[in-house]
């Protein structure tokens, strides 16, 4: 399962060995002031759209990138049953290749409050 880090500058998505081959990464640094939107997600697995390049199970298990052909690419990793955080990103500050962070981690409610662009 990815692992989620507040740091000084932002937040870091680390993943799995096996998640690497579906995401094509080590981790994720997004810096807070890419950050527009975060959100807590009871259920992630229903926050995915468009066409995908990554692993699906479906009802269980989503990882890699969504929303091909949609105009808003997420980077995903999400369980069943596991809460999970949305983080909208400005494309143009992030220099990242997506809109939006979609990842479960058991802590979602306390990182969406610890990384709300207000606190920042």
């Amino acid at each position: 399962m990815a692992t989620m880090d507040i740091t000084e500058g932002g937040v870091r998505v680390g993943f799995s060995g096996w998640e690497r081959l579906a995401v094509w990464r080590d981790e994720v640094v997004v810096r807070r002031a890419a950050i527009k939107v975060v959100e807590h997600v009871d259920a992630p697995l229903r926050r995915t759209r468009g066409g995908r390049a990554g692993a699906l199970i479906s009802g269980v298990l989503k990882v890699g990138y969504w929303g091909l052909g949609t105009g808003t690419r997420q980077l995903v990793s999400v369980r069943r049953g596991v809460p999970g955080l949305r983080i909208e990103i400005d494309r143009g500050v992030a220099g990242l290749p997506f809109d939006e962070v979609l990842v479960s981690v058991p802590d979602a409610a306390e990182l969406a409050g610890a990384l709300a662009p207000s606190n920042a």
